[in-house]
């Protein structure tokens, strides 16, 4: 469910099916927390129809589906992928990748508690999610590293490059119109990268800025704030958590700081920044993919004091704060806006219908076979829980079976008469 006001990249999805929506029909199906109706209103608003996932299954939608299917994040499609070849071989999948989950968790590793351990974990997200993107059909990533690198991996795969998607704010205050000496971080906390990025600056990076600016202040705007964020607190640092509307806190602010240590993708308030006019301290890895150059619509630096000296710059030199935000806003209105990102999202979907979709392996094929008749059972979700804990591998179990052919042959033929196919 796209929370558009509580995390950067659901608002870019909530963007890409507001601009999908004028051109297509859309079913979306996907969970809702708690408090999440109101963004079910707000897909409603734009037409779309929504399914809750807890009371309706992938495999009763596809035949009403006529163009494709999109999925949000690897691990999304590696629930239904499968099920949408083996019902729907005309169907063709997409998969956003919003950002690449083992590049992040790698580049996280050496800053972990266990780092061998984290690396380990970096390895298997890797399999699993090059995994899906070989076996979709295109891939949308939100720049043009990301695509290098699974370009990489996959030298043969179809991809488009759909930004984090950003309005040009039409005024904005000017220098000194702001509060003097104040920084603003905002991201949301179920992110690791963030975590570390805010503890990182007030550990390492405040403490230097303030050998120069006394009186420097720091609000840390944000979700689901962490109790280790949370004791940053104090006289000088405010942490709001979640807010309504963060355009206030971006025209009171005199500069953003990204401080991102690890993390992959384009980053949200980076963009939401620049895009309002608020000149930005990024790290390299913050910057990533932005095209963005030191001293013209940024300040890049990586080490603490390096960082502490950019943001100590630009807290008093008014020209270089004004250029900044005059050349943010410009990149924002070029490279990101509603506008550009139509044009490049739309082209990939008229695509759509020309592509012929993978076929499933006779491997996988049996395993969704497998995987729907123990749904309709009703014990898949157990099946689910166990595999996580790895009790239960029904991959390796199904790879050492002998004659595994034939009974999965038995199997499918038996499915295609229990289940709904397209036109039923």
């Amino acid at each position: 469910m796209p929370d558009f006001d509580r995390v950067a990249g659901s608002l870019r999805f909530f963007t890409m099916l507001r601009i999908l929506s004028r051109e297509y029909r859309i079913i979306f199906l996907g969970h809702v927390r708690p408090e999440g109706e109101r963004y079910v209103a707000a897909l409603t608003t734009l037409g779309v129809e929504f399914h809750h996932a807890a009371f309706t299954n992938v495999e009763g939608l596809l035949p009403q589906i006529e163009t494709g299917v999109l999925c949000e994040f690897y691990h999304q499609a590696e629930e239904i992928l499968d099920i949408v070849r083996l019902l729907r071989g005309d169907l063709p999948i997409v998969v956003d990748s919003v950002d690449l989950h083992f590049v992040r968790q790698s580049r996280a590793a050496p800053y972990a508690a266990l780092p061998a351990r984290a690396e380990r974990r970096a390895l298997r997200t890797r399999r699993r999610e090059l995994g899906v993107y070989r076996r979709a059909d295109a891939v949308i990533v939100v720049t043009e590293t990301d695509k290098r690198t699974l370009l990489e991996c996959m030298s043969d795969s179809r991809m488009a490059v759909v930004p984090t998607i950003h309005q040009e704010a039409d005024e904005v205050p000017e220098f000194h119109d702001r509060t003097p000496n104040s920084l603003l971080f905002v991201g949301g906390f179920e992110h690791s990268p963030n975590v570390d990025a805010v503890l990182f600056f007030c550990r390492e990076i405040l403490p230097l800025i303030r050998r120069s600016v006394a009186h420097v202040t720091v609000t840390i705007v944000g979700d689901c704030v962490p109790d280790e964020v949370q004791s940053l607190a104090s006289a000088t640092v405010t942490v709001t958590g979640w807010v309504p509307d963060v355009k206030p806190y971006l025209h009171k602010h005199l500069v953003s700081i990204a401080p991102i240590r690890f993390g992959s993708g384009m980053k949200g308030k980076v963009g939401e920044a620049m895009a309002n006019g608020l000149p930005v301290v990024v790290t390299k890895v913050a910057a990533e993919g932005m095209e963005l150059t030191h001293g013209i619509t940024a300040l890049i630096a990586d080490s603490a004091e390096e960082f502490a000296d950019a943001v100590t710059r630009l807290l008093s030199d008014q020209p270089l704060h004004g250029r900044l935000s005059t050349n943010g806003r410009h990149a924002a209105r070029t490279r990101w806006s509603e506008a550009v990102v139509t044009e490049h999202l739309l082209a990939l979907m008229r695509t759509l219908p020309q592509l012929t979709p993978k076929r499933l392996s006779v491997h996988r094929r049996g395993l969704a076979v497998i995987w729907l008749l123990l749904r309709k059972a009703g014990v898949h979700r157990l099946l689910r829980r166990l595999q996580a804990r790895r009790i239960l591998w029904v991959e390796v179990i199904l790879q050492k079976k002998a004659g595994i052919r034939r009974r999965l042959r038995r199997l499918q033929a038996l499915l295609e008469d229990r289940l709904p196919r397209k036109g039923n």
